[in-house]
């Protein structure tokens, strides 16, 4: 399925922990708060599904990647025209760089193809426990690539995608884990290299907290690519 992918990048250089800032600087730069900016259903409630507005760092910049109906609603950001934001207690001109609109056919091919993710967060409370109850590097990888199969398909099921075969996953390369805290809950983050048959985007993001740079996909064209956070 073809699905509409636009990366907008500023010239504006954020550190990793001010991604949640940069979400909010944008946010209130909005004269009404459109769901697909935020995520949140009502004063408590939230938007569980695959977020198709996302707040990233890529080259050590601002950025905001669309998927979907995001690649539309982005326009009202640009259309309040509200460019001097607060991120954190810095004052920012948020300039424009570069924007790079895509087409991207998501589906599954008999092919794999090859990927890197990162600051991915795969385990919940549950999978946790899985996780450390594994008795081997093996157990931990399969257990892994179950998930990252899981959170594809998620995100299939969020774009309206229908894979008509199996979606298969195996890591290629699996670095130490560390840990995180986010809103003062403490998660293991992985860096993976991985082999899919799925046909993925550039810098969307998978697994939780993908809306805030976590998760993040990196084509791997040939050994020489690097990591653009």
């Amino acid at each position: 399925m073809i699905i509409n992918v636009l990366t907008i990048t500023f010239n504006n250089a954020i550190k990793p922990h001010e991604v949640p800032l940069f979400r909010g600087a944008v946010i209130n730069a909005l004269d009404e708060k459109q769901v697909l900016f935020h995520n949140h259903v009502g004063d408590d409630g939230f938007r569980y599904r695959y977020p198709l507005i996302q707040y990233k760092r890529l080259g050590g910049k601002a950025a905001i990647v669309c998927v979907g109906e995001g690649t539309q609603a982005i326009g009202e950001f640009f259309a309040s025209g509200n460019f001097n934001v607060m991120i954190g207690e810095r004052n920012e001109q948020l300039q424009l760089e570069r924007t790079e609109p895509r087409r991207c056919n998501i589906q599954v091919w008999e092919q794999m193809f090859r990927y890197r993710l990162r600051r991915w967060l795969p385990l919940n409370g549950e999978n946790y426990k899985k996780y450390v109850a594994c008795e081997s590097l093996a157990e931990r990888c399969q257990l892994l690539e179950s998930i990252l199969c899981g959170n594809i398909l998620s995100m299939g099921k969020g774009l309206g995608v229908d894979f008509d075969k199996q979606v298969k996953c195996s890591i290629t390369e699996l670095q130490d884990p560390y840990q995180v805290t986010i809103k003062g809950v403490k998660m293991m983050c992985f860096n993976i290299d991985f082999a899919c048959n799925v046909s993925l985007p550039a810098n969307v993001g998978l697994g939780k907290h993908a809306s805030l740079n976590h998760g993040t996909v990196y084509p791997i064209i040939n050994k020489k690519d690097k990591d653009n956070n």
